[in-house]
């Protein structure tokens, strides 16, 4: 009887053990290892890490953190998107298309995403020559959308729209200026 006891006990205090870590891990450490949660990624210790990193991180460092995060979330349009942007700055502020691939499925996940509406809209203008024509209108569907739903968001969109940089997505901001609410 005592060795089933001490056997609950010792299981008991295991797995305490392991929740404490999981939660040091997850809400608490500054770093991301995963030991705790191997082979699965954490995502809020993922998010929290790379959030964490200075602006001046090399590029391999980002993108290995944006791999975690997609690998913690495969069904996030936001690490999807972050995706995209890793290639953007890997191959020179151009799309190449593995991020063209990963902004489609960042459209895929979430085709009208409040949060990150006006970044996306900003990315895609500023790569509209790249954009596929299907990814265009994913585009032109979530502007549209958040002109006429949120109109929170529809101001901070007009302040993107009216700095894009790149010629033809310039062209299509101005029009699209011109026609929002």
């Amino acid at each position: 009887m005592t060795v089933k006891v001490w056997a609950i006990g010792i299981s008991s205090a295991a797995l305490a053990a392991y929740g404490a870590s999981l939660f040091y891990e997850g809400y608490i450490a500054r770093g991301y290892t995963g030991a705790m949660t191997f082979p699965f990624v954490d995502r809020p210790a993922a998010e929290r890490a790379y959030d964490a990193l200075p602006a001046t991180a090399p590029l391999a460092v980002r993108e290995a953190a944006a791999a975690r995060l997609l690998k913690a979330d495969p069904a996030s349009a936001h690490s999807w998107a972050l995706v995209s942007y890793m290639d953007w700055l890997k191959h020179n502020y151009h799309l190449t298309p593995v991020g063209l691939n990963a902004l489609d499925r960042s459209y895929t996940m979430s085709p009208y995403d409040h949060d990150m509406a006006p970044w996306r809209a900003s990315f895609t203008l500023e790569n509209w020559d790249a954009l596929t024509p299907a990814l265009r209108q994913l585009e032109v569907s979530e502007m549209n959308w958040m002109f006429v739903r949120d109109l929170t968001v529809g101001v901070e969109l007009k302040t993107r729209l009216k700095a894009i940089r790149n010629p033809a997505g310039r062209a299509f901001a101005r029009l699209e200026l011109v026609l929002a609410p």
